[in-house]
Protein backbone atom coordinates (compact mmCIF):
# COMPACT_ATOMS: atom_id res chain seq x y z
CA UNK A 1 0.00 0.00 0.00
CA UNK A 2 1.87 3.56 -0.79
CA UNK A 3 2.60 5.51 1.69
CA UNK A 4 0.25 8.99 1.96
CA UNK A 5 2.69 11.08 3.45
CA UNK A 6 5.25 10.98 0.76
CA UNK A 7 6.74 14.02 -1.46
CA UNK A 8 5.07 14.46 -4.69
CA UNK A 9 7.47 16.30 -6.98
CA UNK A 10 4.49 17.25 -9.18
CA UNK A 11 2.26 19.00 -6.42
CA UNK A 12 1.93 22.87 -6.08
CA UNK A 13 4.10 24.77 -3.97
CA UNK A 14 2.43 25.46 -0.44
CA UNK A 15 3.16 28.63 1.47
CA UNK A 16 3.95 27.60 5.10
CA UNK A 17 3.28 31.62 6.15
CA UNK A 18 0.35 33.52 4.60
CA UNK A 19 0.20 37.27 4.88
CA UNK A 20 -2.09 38.89 7.08
CA UNK A 21 -5.48 39.77 6.13
CA UNK A 22 -6.02 43.13 4.23
CA UNK A 23 -7.58 45.76 5.81
CA UNK A 24 -7.53 49.58 5.55
CA UNK A 25 -5.10 51.88 7.60
CA UNK A 26 -3.02 54.83 7.44
CA UNK A 27 0.05 53.33 9.43
CA UNK A 28 2.95 51.11 8.66
CA UNK A 29 1.28 47.33 9.09
CA UNK A 30 -0.21 47.35 5.56
CA UNK A 31 3.12 49.03 4.35
CA UNK A 32 6.90 47.64 4.10
CA UNK A 33 10.31 48.01 2.83
CA UNK A 34 12.38 45.97 0.34
CA UNK A 35 15.32 47.54 -0.57
CA UNK A 36 14.83 50.30 -2.44
CA UNK A 37 10.80 49.96 -2.74
CA UNK A 38 8.19 50.38 -1.19
CA UNK A 39 5.27 47.32 -0.81
CA UNK A 40 1.73 47.90 0.38
CA UNK A 41 -1.70 46.35 -0.08
CA UNK A 42 -3.64 48.06 -3.03
CA UNK A 43 -6.26 49.53 -1.04
CA UNK A 44 -3.93 50.90 1.96
CA UNK A 45 -3.27 54.28 3.21
CA UNK A 46 0.53 55.15 2.83
CA UNK A 47 2.21 57.00 5.96
CA UNK A 48 1.40 60.24 6.53
CA UNK A 49 5.05 61.37 5.32
CA UNK A 50 6.08 62.99 1.88
CA UNK A 51 6.52 60.24 -0.41
CA UNK A 52 9.41 62.67 -2.24
CA UNK A 53 11.41 63.60 0.91
CA UNK A 54 10.17 61.70 3.87
CA UNK A 55 9.10 64.64 5.69
CA UNK A 56 5.76 65.13 7.52
CA UNK A 57 2.88 65.47 4.51
CA UNK A 58 0.54 68.44 4.34
CA UNK A 59 -1.13 67.37 1.15
CA UNK A 60 -2.84 63.91 1.79
CA UNK A 61 -5.01 62.99 -0.92
CA UNK A 62 -6.33 59.53 -2.55
CA UNK A 63 -4.32 58.94 -5.92
CA UNK A 64 -4.86 55.98 -8.37
CA UNK A 65 -2.00 53.97 -10.00
CA UNK A 66 -2.41 51.33 -12.48
CA UNK A 67 0.26 48.33 -13.71
CA UNK A 68 0.74 46.17 -16.48
CA UNK A 69 3.01 43.88 -17.82
CA UNK A 70 5.91 45.89 -19.61
CA UNK A 71 5.41 42.81 -22.81
CA UNK A 72 2.27 44.93 -23.92
CA UNK A 73 4.08 47.53 -25.40
CA UNK A 74 5.03 45.04 -27.83
CA UNK A 75 1.19 45.85 -29.22
CA UNK A 76 2.29 49.11 -30.04
CA UNK A 77 4.17 47.54 -33.13
CA UNK A 78 0.96 46.33 -34.18
CA UNK A 79 -1.52 49.18 -33.57
CA UNK A 80 -1.55 51.60 -31.16
CA UNK A 81 -5.52 51.44 -30.35
CA UNK A 82 -5.29 47.32 -29.90
CA UNK A 83 -2.17 48.53 -27.16
CA UNK A 84 -4.84 50.78 -25.77
CA UNK A 85 -7.73 48.64 -25.19
CA UNK A 86 -5.43 45.60 -24.30
CA UNK A 87 -3.72 47.40 -21.67
CA UNK A 88 -7.22 48.92 -20.31
CA UNK A 89 -8.67 45.48 -19.76
CA UNK A 90 -5.78 43.58 -17.91
CA UNK A 91 -4.14 46.96 -16.03
CA UNK A 92 -3.85 46.64 -12.26
CA UNK A 93 -4.67 49.19 -9.95
CA UNK A 94 -4.00 50.45 -6.41
CA UNK A 95 -5.77 53.20 -4.95
CA UNK A 96 -3.74 54.69 -1.76
CA UNK A 97 -3.70 58.14 0.09
CA UNK A 98 -0.68 59.53 -0.45
CA UNK A 99 1.53 62.27 0.91
CA UNK A 100 3.38 65.11 -0.43
CA UNK A 101 5.34 68.28 1.78
CA UNK A 102 4.50 71.86 0.58
CA UNK A 103 7.29 72.14 -1.32
CA UNK A 104 6.86 68.27 -3.25
CA UNK A 105 3.45 69.75 -3.57
CA UNK A 106 4.33 73.33 -5.31
CA UNK A 107 7.01 71.09 -7.42
CA UNK A 108 4.53 68.41 -8.69
CA UNK A 109 2.33 71.82 -9.83
CA UNK A 110 4.92 73.46 -11.76
CA UNK A 111 5.05 70.15 -13.37
CA UNK A 112 1.65 69.85 -13.82
CA UNK A 113 1.47 73.34 -15.26
CA UNK A 114 4.23 72.67 -17.79
CA UNK A 115 2.47 70.34 -18.79
CA UNK A 116 -0.52 71.78 -19.89
CA UNK A 117 1.25 75.04 -21.11
CA UNK A 118 2.92 72.77 -23.19
CA UNK A 119 0.65 72.90 -26.61
CA UNK A 120 1.78 76.99 -26.43
CA UNK A 121 5.12 76.77 -28.19
CA UNK A 122 3.59 74.41 -30.67
CA UNK A 123 0.72 77.13 -31.55
CA UNK A 124 3.38 79.80 -31.30
CA UNK A 125 5.31 77.76 -33.80
CA UNK A 126 2.39 77.20 -36.67
CA UNK A 127 1.25 81.18 -36.01
CA UNK A 128 4.56 82.26 -37.13
CA UNK A 129 4.23 79.61 -40.14
CA UNK A 130 8.73 79.39 -40.71
CA UNK A 131 10.23 76.49 -40.86
CA UNK A 132 12.41 77.02 -38.19
CA UNK A 133 9.67 77.96 -35.47
CA UNK A 134 7.85 75.15 -36.21
CA UNK A 135 10.36 72.86 -35.75
CA UNK A 136 11.46 74.46 -32.69
CA UNK A 137 7.79 74.94 -31.19
CA UNK A 138 7.36 70.81 -31.86
CA UNK A 139 10.32 70.06 -30.38
CA UNK A 140 9.61 72.28 -27.04
CA UNK A 141 6.06 70.45 -27.08
CA UNK A 142 7.69 67.58 -26.66
CA UNK A 143 9.96 68.15 -24.46
CA UNK A 144 7.40 70.35 -21.81
CA UNK A 145 5.12 67.34 -22.16
CA UNK A 146 7.40 64.67 -20.93
CA UNK A 147 9.53 66.65 -18.78
CA UNK A 148 5.66 67.58 -17.14
CA UNK A 149 4.26 64.23 -17.12
CA UNK A 150 7.63 62.28 -15.40
CA UNK A 151 7.94 65.01 -13.32
CA UNK A 152 4.29 64.60 -11.84
CA UNK A 153 4.35 61.58 -11.32
CA UNK A 154 4.29 60.53 -7.32
CA UNK A 155 5.66 56.73 -7.25
CA UNK A 156 6.44 54.15 -10.28
CA UNK A 157 4.83 51.34 -9.91
CA UNK A 158 6.89 48.67 -10.57
CA UNK A 159 4.01 45.24 -10.28
CA UNK A 160 0.53 45.14 -8.62
CA UNK A 161 -0.84 42.32 -7.96
CA UNK A 162 -4.15 41.80 -6.17
CA UNK A 163 -2.74 41.13 -2.55
CA UNK A 164 0.73 43.84 -3.30
CA UNK A 165 1.34 46.60 -4.70
CA UNK A 166 5.25 47.41 -5.49
CA UNK A 167 6.62 50.73 -5.78
CA UNK A 168 9.57 52.70 -6.81
CA UNK A 169 10.81 56.33 -6.48
CA UNK A 170 10.04 56.70 -2.96
CA UNK A 171 12.01 58.77 -0.55
CA UNK A 172 14.84 56.48 1.28
CA UNK A 173 14.14 58.82 4.53
CA UNK A 174 10.32 57.68 4.35
CA UNK A 175 11.22 53.86 3.37
CA UNK A 176 13.51 53.75 6.82
CA UNK A 177 10.66 54.58 9.16
CA UNK A 178 8.89 51.22 7.43
CA UNK A 179 9.35 47.73 8.56
CA UNK A 180 10.78 45.56 6.25
CA UNK A 181 8.72 43.38 4.03
CA UNK A 182 8.43 39.80 6.51
CA UNK A 183 7.66 37.82 3.47
CA UNK A 184 9.68 36.04 0.59
CA UNK A 185 8.41 38.07 -2.59
CA UNK A 186 9.14 36.30 -5.80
Amino acid sequence: MPETNAFNPYAAPQSAVLPPALERSGGTENCWRDGPDLLARPQADLPRYCVKCGEPAVDYRKRSFYWHSPWLYLLILLQMIIYLIVALIVRRQGQHQVGLCAAHQRQRRHFMLMAWLSPLPLIAGFVLETGTTVLLGSLAFFVMLFWGLIGMRLLKPRRITRELAVYGGVSPRLLARLPRYPYRRD
